[in-house]
């Protein structure tokens, strides 16, 4: 009978330095979990978690901590819209003083004005990535809500125009979430683009774990099929930090209901929770491929059966049998289909 790959662990010094893992170079930190958009494919609007905004203490003093222990790039955005926080030009800021090399946003770019961006800019921000999944305005209407196509096109070709007359390079992107009701759109929408940005890319809608049903059935491009990770692994969780805007440290980027948090960094130090029993125990998981039971699962699999948060202390439960946007994505595909 093979010994399992916990009783390897202790045998074998390969398998403990992937579990108790080197400190990422990475990190997501999460200025706010609010949105001004509410994208069809996105769950963050039927999420329960508060909502709120990163405490300014707080994020300096752990993008100090991550600093010091070696990572190099930050990303400010989570589960929210960054621009929504005010103090989000003073943390990248901040960032660059400290020595990170690399500082860049998400953003759906409604709320990227002239004087935004400017101070973006002049804080000293890398790259900035516009969300934008639609190609004309009846269609943004139906994907992100909100009629404000017309608005976010002005604020990308201005940050465009913006970024050309400074010396220092800052890079421009697009990401293109296409579902089965803009896909034949994406052609059009680069020739007309792609001249304003670095770089467009366009992604299938798959589900992250939390909205298997609603994408598969209403939204997708080619129906349901799992998220691929080579090895079946997430490498997420080995080699970047996610920092949610209450102050915990997550194992994922999708993590809207804090299930795979494992760590509360208001009392843990971030060196102590990024290689704590938690974090090395959905490791030990995710290289037995014994992920039965978690939200990684669900993800790994497109699929939305019941899980268990890793700390239920940290986490906020929900009923994935009833917990979802469905309704929403039926009325807003009914009204999209009487414009035509």
């Amino acid at each position: 009978m093979k010994n399992s790959i916990r009783e390897r662990i202790n045998q074998n010094s390969l398998f403990e330095s992937r579990i108790e893992c080197r400190f990422p170079r990475n990190m997501l930190l999460e200025p706010t979990n609010i949105c001004n958009h509410s994208c069809l494919m996105c769950a963050n609007s039927k999420g329960t978690k508060k909502r709120g905004i990163i405490d300014p203490e707080f994020a300096k003093r752990i993008l100090k901590e991550a600093y010091d222990l070696g990572t190099r790039e930050v990303g400010f955005y989570g589960m929210g819209e960054p621009l929504l926080d005010k103090n989000l030009e003073d943390y990248i800021a901040y960032a660059k003083a400290l020595g990170y090399g690399y500082t860049y946003i998400t953003t759906n770019g409604a709320l990227l004005s002239k004087e935004r961006a400017e101070r973006l800019m002049d804080a000293g921000i890398d790259s900035i990535k516009f969300s934008i999944n639609a190609a004309n305005a009846r269609d943004y209407q139906l994907i992100h809500g909100k009629d404000e196509f017309d608005l976010v096109m002005d604020n990308l070709v201005y940050a465009d125009t913006m970024r050309k007359k400074r010396a220092r390079k800052i890079a421009l992107y697009i990401s293109f979430v296409a579902t089965r009701y803009t896909v034949s759109e994406e052609e059009s929408f680069k020739i007309k683009y792609q001249s304003y940005v670095d770089d467009i890319v366009f992604l299938d809608c798959k589900s992250a774990g939390d909205m298997s049903g609603e994408i598969s059935h209403y939204l997708s491009v080619k129906g349901k099929s799992p998220v691929s990770f080579k090895d079946d692994i997430c490498p997420m969780i080995f080699n970047k930090l996610h920092i949610t805007y209450e102050g915990y440290l997550s194992m994922c980027c999708d993590d809207l209901q804090n299930y795979l948090v494992v760590a509360d960094l208001n009392k843990e130090s971030l060196e102590a929770a990024w290689n704590n029993q938690y974090a090395r125990g959905l490791r030990i998981r995710h290289l037995e491929h014994n992920l039965e039971g978690t939200r990684c699962f669900n993800c790994m699999n497109n699929c939305n059966e019941t899980a268990e948060p890793l700390r239920s202390e940290l986490a906020v439960i929900y009923d994935s049998k009833v917990w979802n946007k469905e309704h929403e994505i039926k009325e807003r595909i009914d009204i999209w289909e009487k414009k035509m």
